[in-house]
C-alpha cells in the first residue's frame, strides 16, 4: 500500500521514509526537497515542501545547527567545549559556558528533576565504570556504588544568569541522551526564522515536525514492532512536535560473557535490559529524546506506578511495545498511539492521560 505525503514507520533505530537512495544526499519528488548528512554519528534528513522559498539556505542553516551543537557536546571528538568543561572541572574550576551549551544542559537538569533522576545528565562515572565506550566490564561494587554517588544530577552546578558551569570532584557530564534531540531543535529553530512552517527531520530515527500550518493534515508516523522492523504496530500524528524511540536492542553487547544493554540507571548503577521498545511523543525534540531514555530505564512497571496527574507522565505522550505469546507483541500507551494491528493476546491496554 503506497503511504500518503509525510506518512513513516519509525522504528527503535530508523525511521524509513521514501527518499534518498543509497549514496545520495539531495532528492526532489515534486512535492517535496530532500537533503540529508551525516551528522553526530547518523544521518539528518530533512524534506521541506518543494515551494519552499530559499531551501538551499534553510537547509544549509540547518545542518549548520547540527554541527554547532556537536562542537560544543560531543565526548566522541577531541577539543569541544565539554571536553574543555571536564578539563577545567579536574582542576577544580567552573567554566563560563556558550549560550548553546547552557541551555543544553539547563535542560538536562530540568528533565532530570522532571524523571526523578531516571534520566541524569552526570552519567558519565557510570559510563566509565561500566567501560560502556570500550569493551565492557562490570565494576564491582565499590565501584558501582561510587560511580552512582557521582552521577547524580545534583553534582552539576550551573547558573543560567552568568552561564557558570561547575562540576563536583569525580563528576563528568554525558549528553548523548538528549544531545540529538536538543539539535533537532536548534535545526528547527533555524528552519522557522527562514520563515519554514512545514518540514519533516528525521535524525538517525528520531523525527520532529515543523508544523504542518493549521487547516493542513496533520504528519502521520507508524512505530514499528522491535521484534519484526517491518511490521508497523502504532500509528501516531505529530503537529509541530517529536517522536523518539529507546530500545536496549539498539546497541545490545555483552558484557562479562553476558548479554547486557546500553541503558543506564543513574540511580542504581545497573544496566537495564528491557526487551520491547518505548516511544515518546513530546512537544520538543530534546524532551522527546530524553523521556525515552527515562521511560526506557523506568520500564513498563514503572510507568504503571507513575502518577497520571504527575509532571512525569503528563511531560510526553508514552507507548510501550512489548514481547507477547508466540513471538507477538503487547503495548501500553497513550491515547494518541493508535493500534495498527491487534495484540498476540488479551485487549489492547490503553493508559489515557487525564
Amino acid at each position: 500500500m503506497r503511504r500518503s505525503r509525510g506518512a513513516a514507520v519509525l522504528a527503535p533505530l530508523f525511521l524509513a521514509t521514501a527518499g534518498l537512495g543509497a549514496g545520495a544526499n539531495e532528492a526532489e519528488d515534486g512535492l517535496e526537497k530532500v537533503r540529508a548528512r551525516w551528522l553526530m554519528g547518523t544521518v539528518l534528513e530533512i524534506r521541506l515542501p518543494a515551494g519552499t522559498v530559499d531551501t538551499g539556505g534553510a537547509f544549509e542553516a540547518a545542518f549548520r545547527a547540527v554541527s554547532d551543537v556537536e562542537e560544543v557536546a560531543s565526548l566522541w571528538r577531541p577539543g569541544t567545549e565539554l571536553g574543555r568543561v571536564h578539563a577545567r572541572a579536574a582542576e577544580g574550576a567552573t567554566t563560563v559556558v556558550s549560550a548553546s551549551l547552557g541551555a543544553l544542559v539547563a535542560e538536562a537538569l530540568r528533565v532530570s528533576e522532571l524523571t526523578g533522576g531516571a534520566f541524569s545528565p552526570a552519567v558519565g562515572a557510570l559510563v566509565t565504570a561500566w567501560d560502556l565506550r570500550g569493551g565492557g566490564r562490570r565494576p564491582t561494587p565499590d565501584e558501582r556504588r561510587i560511580a552512582v554517588g557521582r552521577s547524580r544530577s545534583d553534582g552539576v552546578r550551573y547558573d543560567p544568569s552568568t552561564r557558570e558551569l561547575g562540576l563536583d570532584p569525580g563528576v563528568t557530564l554525558d549528553l548523548d541522551g538528549i544531545a540529538k534531540g536538543f539539535a533537532l531543535d536548534r535545526a528547527a529553530e533555524a528552519l522557522r526564522a527562514r520563515g519554514v512552517d512545514d518540514a519533516l527531520l528525521n535524525f538517525g530515527g528520531q523525527i520532529l515536525v515543523i508544523g504542518p500550518p493549521v487547516g493542513r493534515p496533520p504528519r502521520e508516523a507508524q512505530v514499528a514492532s522491535p521484534f519484526d522492523g517491518a511490521a508497523p504496530v502504532l500509528s501516531v500524528r505529530l503537529r509541530d512536535g517529536s517522536l523518539s524511540t529507546s530500545s536496549s536492542s539498539e546497541r545490545a553487547r555483552m558484557v562479562d560473557g553476558r548479554e547486557a544493554g546500553h541503558l543506564l540507571d543513574p540511580r542504581t548503577g545497573e544496566l537495564v535490559f528491557a526487551t520491547g521498545s518505548v516511544t515518546v511523543l513530546a512537544s520538543s525534540g530534546a524532551l522527546a529524546d530524553a523521556l525515552s531514555t527515562a521511560w526506557a530505564v523506568e520500564g513498563p512497571a514503572g510507568f504503571r506506578r507513575a502518577e497520571p496527574v504527575g509532571p512525569f507522565r503528563r511531560s510526553g505522550a508514552v507507548a510501550f511495545v512489548l514481547p507477547g505469546a508466540e513471538g507477538g507483541f503487547e503495548t501500553v500507551a497513550d491515547a494518541p498511539f493508535v493500534r495498527l494491528r491487534p495484540p498476540s493476546r488479551g485487549p489492547e491496554v490503553t493508559a489515557t492521560r487525564p
